[in-house]
């Protein structure tokens, strides 16, 4: 099947977790956003809504034997990453640790996480789902940990509850920052680029957040392809 044609949220792993021709790079954006961010080998990583190993083919190898952890209802996809993408070497040398709720639990593997990184989850879902998830993002983040999300910032709030997909809904930045707080995060929209949603960070210190000098660095720009021309040519005075 050639994966390019389809579109995205059709039944293939490249598919649908999003635009299957951007596979590579988004999962890419998320590795170098976190390494930015300072994550290293011997950090704990909780790949929220993992799908097909987008960003965690590139996190597993990277990070130590059993640092990786990952959350993904669809347990296929899963497996097709692995079969496809991975390879069951690396899984068994460096350990990854998989759960399949559909909770939004994050207290399934007793672990505290150095980052939580949730890409495109929060575009599919209502307010009781977004509160669930910062609930248990706040439990399980270490106290200079750090979350990295992406929501779909639009000129009104989503008015339903539950997971919407493969449609999209999108918040006001507003809302999106209340979300945080009523968590008891500290939280920031950062302009790291994505071509479709905005990034955020969630601390439990606010310390932990970049501060204006370190914003300067984090456009997340891609040069050399046209296809993200937009992620360099409005950022010219950086």
């Amino acid at each position: 099947m050639d994966s390019v044609k389809l579109k995205p949220g059709d039944n293939h792993y490249t598919a649908y977790v999003g635009p299957p021709t951007q596979y590579d790079f988004m999962g890419a954006t998320q590795f170098r956003l976190l390494c930015t961010l300072g994550i290293r080998a011997n950090h704990y990583l909780l790949d929220f809504g993992c799908g097909s190993l987008r960003s965690g083919r590139l996190f597993i190898p990277y990070l130590d034997e059993g640092r990786y952890f990952g959350i993904e209802p669809n347990k296929w996809l899963i497996e097709d990453a692995i079969k496809h993408e991975v390879g069951k070497d690396i899984i068994h040398i460096k350990k990854p640790q998989f759960d399949y709720n559909s909770d939004f639990a994050t207290d399934v593997f007793s672990q505290n996480f150095d980052f939580i990184i949730a890409q495109s989850i929060f575009s599919h879902a209502g307010a009781d789902l977004i509160r669930i998830a910062f609930e248990n993002f706040k439990k399980s983040l270490t106290h200079d940990g750090l979350v990295a999300v992406t929501f779909l910032e639009g000129e009104d709030d989503f008015k339903d509850s539950g997971w919407f997909y493969p449609g999209c809904v999108s918040y006001l930045s507003s809302t999106i920052k209340k979300f945080a707080e009523e968590a008891g995060f500290f939280v920031m929209r950062i302009p790291w680029y994505h071509p479709r949603q905005t990034w955020y960070l969630l601390a439990n210190n606010k310390s932990r957040l970049p501060n204006d000098a370190m914003l300067r660095y984090m456009s997340g720009a891609v040069l050399f392809d046209p296809e993200f021309i937009q992620s360099w040519e409005n950022n010219q005075d950086i």
